[in-house]
């Protein structure tokens, strides 16, 4: 790892709004936060939430399209954010019971939840109770389902959506990843048949998750479910709604270039050329066989350019061959077919980032530098996915070298753009965890950085509100997880509190 400054600093600099760029040059207010609460720290934004809901209803209006947008829980634990949402014209996904009583405790109704994913029983029982729609896995979840509804026997029917997985199309070859979700669509006759027949059951409409992020093949899984809406009607049946999953992705990074320059230059280090970029030599699905590059790079693409509300648009403006090449908006319009999603990652776009105190930092046997951090792998993970998103590192000392007093607000401090000016040195480092564990790298990466940290200096890591801060988090070796807190601003001025304590109405109680 000796030729790591060979070539030029490759940079993945951190998409950033201009609500966290302002947040993250108030530097005394954030070292205050940390002494006070610990590190890692979740810092999590409730109020930004309101304009990401908003990118997606106006795509639903544009389109002259009635729907619904269902929050993905599962992609962040946090009260303050589940509170806030429960004040926007967004209804919830909840994937288990304690997910349902997080979402009726902070203000959500029944009415307003959906329930996906394996379910218990009591799970089930729970959702009925609640009126909760039901999106039905598979045949034997349909007829657990019908089971406990007869046994509960309550007034209202199970409303329920069925999740098909397994589609097809003449006019275009879908190779289709496997999948552990939903009923084969071939078996979708036998599930219309037993809804049809059942006193416990309403049948709401259709569901699809897709474990991609292209277009082609959500055409095809809409003609497919359009088809399923006629086979419906001969039956008796009157559904109504088309629910479309997720996989609204998010844009990390604000250059292409950049993340385009880093992939290409992560194939020439696999080959064993260029620069050598990781630890340990893990190229994360890459190796070289004889000179050929093989495998594929296995994590994120962190940079997007039909992020959100655009990927839903380019979903809506796809043309379905199948019925002349109308588009898919159009279709569900004059169709009165109501419209549902699910994002859970593109609703936290922008709304937190994950903070870490530099414990040390140290030259290893093999010459890299290692800027260890307060915090551990799982603290910044969905399952063992790399992030390649740089942090802003936040030194405790002005351009001049001195420490920034509490209260003062460093001005020169260019987070925005992901530089500092305390330093222009530059550094190639790797940033490891506080577990002791060979293993605990907080990203199995070289990050290039404007300037070396120091023990007591911050690092803020970006956009980590989905999936990333509390998804993998545990208490291994009894390191507690993150704790959070959620900041709010009110003019120029900020203000935080813990998680827990926010409230939608936290000015009136003021």
């Amino acid at each position: 790892m000796n030729n790591a400054n060979a070539g030029a600093p490759l940079r993945l600099r951190p998409r950033l709004s201009a609500l966290v760029a302002a947040f993250l040059d108030k530097r005394p207010f954030l070292q205050d936060m940390t002494l006070a609460c610990g590190s890692p720290l979740n810092v999590l934004f409730p109020e930004q939430l309101a304009e990401n809901v908003a990118s997606f209803r106006r795509v639903l209006s544009d389109h002259g399209l009635s729907g619904r947008i269902f929050f993905a829980h599962k992609s962040n634990q946090s009260h303050s954010l589940i509170r806030q949402l429960a004040t926007e014209v967004v209804g919830a996904d909840v994937a288990s019971p304690e997910e349902l009583r997080h979402a009726l405790g902070a203000g959500f109704t029944g009415d307003r939840l959906e329930a996906t994913g394996p379910k218990s029983p009591e799970f089930i029982a729970l959702c009925l109770q609640h009126a909760v729609v039901l999106n039905v896995d598979s045949l034997a979840e349909l007829r657990d389902i019908e089971k406990v509804a007869r046994t509960l026997r309550l007034k209202e029917r199970a409303r329920l959506l069925l999740r098909f997985s397994g589609f097809f199309a003449a006019h275009t070859p879908v190779l289709q990843k496997q999948s552990r979700f939903g009923i084969a669509f071939d078996a979708r006759r036998e599930a219309l048949e037993f809804v049809a027949k059942s006193k416990y059951l309403t049948l709401l409409g259709y569901s699809f998750h897709l474990d991609t992020v292209t277009v082609d093949e959500r055409v095809v899984a809409v003609e497919n479910c359009l088809s399923a809406f006629e086979e419906a009607l001969t039956m008796g049946l009157e559904p109504r709604v088309l629910d479309i999953g997720g996989g609204f992705k998010i844009s990390y990074l604000e250059n292409e270039e950049e993340w385009l320059a880093y992939v290409s230059a992560l194939k020439q280090a696999a080959l064993g050329a260029g620069q050598q970029l990781t630890w340990q030599n893990n190229f994360f699905g890459l190796a070289a066989d004889q000179g050929v590059l093989r495998g594929k790079l296995n994590t994120y693409s962190y940079f997007e350019s039909r992020p959100g509300a655009l990927f839903l648009d380019d979903i809506l403006n796809a043309q379905l061959p199948s019925l002349g090449g109308r588009p898919v908006g159009e279709v569900l319009r004059d169709n009165m077919i109501e419209l549902w999603i699910e994002p859970g990652r593109a609703l936290l776009d922008q709304c937190g980032v994950t903070v870490a105190r530099v414990n040390s930092v140290k030259v290893s046997a093999s010459g890299d530098t290692l800027v260890g951090l307060n915090m551990k792998r799982q603290d910044l993970s969905f399952l063992d996915q790399e992030v390649f998103v740089d942090p802003v590192v936040i030194s405790r000392k002005s351009a001049a070298g001195k420490n920034v007093d509490a209260g003062t607000v460093h001005g020169a401090d260019t987070a925005a753009s992901g530089a500092d000016t305390v330093a222009a040195s530059g550094a190639s480092v790797f940033f490891t965890g506080n577990l002791c564990l060979e293993g605990d790298l907080i990203f199995r990466h070289r990050v290039s950085l404007p300037f070396l940290p120091e023990p007591g200096d911050l690092v803020a890591f970006i956009n980590t509100a989905a999936y990333m801060m509390d998804f993998s988090a545990t208490n291994s070796i009894m390191q507690p997880p993150a704790r959070r807190v959620a900041v709010v601003r009110e003019r120029r001025r900020f203000h935080w509190m813990l998680d827990e304590q926010y409230t939608p109405i936290w000015r009136l109680t003021r």
